[in-house]
């Protein structure tokens, strides 16, 4: 199957219209949207031998990255903190030209001082354009994996934080590993970590309420910067079948919400933990 990117030489370039946040979330489903259908098409060709017809993806100069006048202006509409996973690349999950999104990426997409430092640069420097801020975690997410192994199995911390930078890492996943916890037990009972399937769900539930945890914090943050207008939200990346979404549900609909709303108080961190469980819990995932 041919994937093409195809442009008219002799068009004039137009500068991209401002945005906001609601247009720059549609631009994301979209470019996220072709992203699975190629997905989708190379899987039917080299599994089930189906021949494919080819993709053409309209595209500039520019949003390619060429450019005879020089280097661009950098004027990105989202900024994506997301985590190191290699099997997590964001541009390429939504589909987005050069200069299209200003990404951070760290493991367990945590928010630490550099990061958020990167986050202040982008807020305060790139406000003409910037409308949205996206936390994006992952499933499978090592980071994640490794402070669930640590809460479950206390006396192996060492092996798993052997150095002040891991620990420090793990330790700041911990708050969503332990209130995804109690959202599994509260939804499930308090029989549930017997379940062979409980560390699975454990890591699966904190790697969407990490996510949306740190959307918080990152809002809270941003907020105090005058003259700062960036909605924040956040989303999960399933490696399994290449889909981001809000909460881990099967739905394969083309326009389902990818981007969930950060829980703004405490009550609310409980309900989304309750509501990802009980998510988990009708797939059968536990």
């Amino acid at each position: 199957m041919d994937i093409t990117y195809r442009y008219d030489p002799h068009a004039s370039v137009h500068p991209r219209p401002s945005r906001t946040a609601e247009d720059v979330i549609h631009n994301l489903q979209e470019g996220h949207l072709r992203y699975r259908t190629m997905i989708d098409r190379v899987e039917r060709e080299l599994v089930n031998e189906e021949r494919q017809a080819p993709i053409v993806i309209e595209a500039s100069p520019l949003s390619l990255g060429f450019s005879a006048l020089g280097a661009q202006v950098q004027a990105p509409h989202a900024l994506f903190l997301g985590c190191s996973d290699a099997r997590a690349p964001i541009e390429r999950i939504f589909d987005q030209p050069s200069n299209g999104i200003f990404v951070v990426r760290v493991a367990g997409n945590v928010l630490g001082t550099e990061c958020l430092g990167s986050i202040h640069y982008a807020v305060m420097n790139l406000r003409s354009s910037l409308r949205l801020l996206v936390v994006l975690g992952h499933t499978a997410c090592g980071a994640v994996s490794a402070a669930v192994d640590s809460y479950l199995s206390p006396h192996d911390y060492p092996e798993i934080g052997y150095t002040f930078a891991l620990r420090s890492l793990v330790d700041r996943l911990h708050i969503a590993v332990r209130g995804a916890a109690r959202s599994l037990a509260r939804v499930c009972g308090v029989d549930v970590k017997q379940h062979p399937e409980y560390r699975a769900a454990l890591i699966d539930t904190a790697v969407y309420l990490n996510a949306a945890l740190t959307a918080f914090d990152v809002s809270s943050e941003i907020n105090a910067i005058r003259g700062a207008h960036v909605r924040v939200v956040y989303g999960v990346f399933d490696l399994a079948d290449q889909h981001v979404r809000a909460l881990p549900v099967d739905s394969q609909e083309s326009n389902e919400k990818i981007f969930g709303e950060f829980p703004a108080s405490s009550d609310a961190f409980t309900e989304l933990g309750d509501l990802i469980a009980s998510s988990l819990k009708e797939a059968g995932r536990i």
